[in-house]
């Protein structure tokens, strides 16, 4: 007779170690039973972290008002089977200025869900943390969204080891010239015209959009926040922006589309 297989027992935490503080953004937010919401949160040193906030719909929560999207919180969290309980919470940034914002609000909700997507639970990534942070407080004082939006997307990417090349065609790994190229999301980087037939899905980038992502990326974000960005050009680097991140995460990205639904007065799709 076989002797049945029984489950190892996990070891229990160490009571010191049960509970913890950290910081963090909430990034997404879940109704769950009568009171409780799960939160998606992001953190400097543990990374993204799915948490239950028990009670918190009840008008009586203390812990509600610190606990809204995009807010910067310091958490007390007890640590559980699957999901970590939110013990205690105090606001250290709410970023107001997002509330009554509705191009701020979208391009957050983008950026949250570019962490949502591109991330693992529980990996640290301070960089992509402090990113985050910075971000939320430049949209919450008015910077332009557009410049802070792309100044993330290629930041992150750069954080998490997918950053574009920009210089070289990534056919032939020839400097670039200054002409039309195009950009290829499944390869990563500009292709020449000479290379542009190995990828028909590339897309052509104006000399001036190309430029703009140079001077984003030696420069930073100060230096193209005083560029004149036009409608057009807008749509090009959205584009192949964009169109590299729906590869890496292999979905629709929905915040910005919504917000052009929004902002146009279309139906969202």
């Amino acid at each position: 007779m076989t002797a049945p297989v029984v489950a190892p027992v996990p070891a229990p935490i160490p009571l010191n170690e049960r509970l913890y503080r950290t910081e963090a953004v909430v990034l997404s937010r879940l109704d769950y039973g009568e009171a409780d919401r799960i939160l998606t949160v992001f953190t400097p040193q543990r990374g993204k972290l799915r948490l239950i906030a028990k009670g918190v719909r009840k008008p009586t929560s203390r812990l509600g008002p610190h606990l809204e999207y995009f807010t910067r919180c310091g958490l007390m969290l007890a640590r559980g089977r699957d999901l970590d309980t939110v013990t205690g919470a105090e606001t250290l940034d709410p970023h107001l200025g997002l509330r009554s914002d509705l191009d701020a609000f979208g391009h957050a909700s983008h950026v949250a869900e570019l962490l949502l997507r591109l991330t693992e639970d529980r990996q640290e990534n301070g960089r992509a943390y402090e990113l985050l942070v910075g971000s939320l407080r430049l949209f919450a004082d008015g910077v332009d969204p557009f410049a802070v939006t792309r100044h993330f997307e290629l930041n992150l990417l750069a954080a998490l080891g997918y950053k574009p090349e920009l210089y070289r065609c990534a056919g032939c790994e020839e400097p670039l010239a200054a002409v039309v190229n195009a950009f290829s999301p499944r390869l990563g980087g500009f292709l020449c015209p000479l290379c542009r037939t190995t990828d028909a899905s590339a897309f052509p980038l104006s000399v001036t959009a190309q430029k703009y992502l140079r001077t984003l990326d030696r420069q930073g974000l100060a230096a193209v926040a005083r560029l004149p960005v036009g409608d057009g050009l807008k749509t090009e680097l959205e584009g192949a922006l964009g169109g590299y991140l729906r590869h890496l995460t292999e979905r629709e990205l929905h915040s910005l589309r919504v917000w052009h639904a929004l902002k146009d007065g279309a139906p969202a799709g």
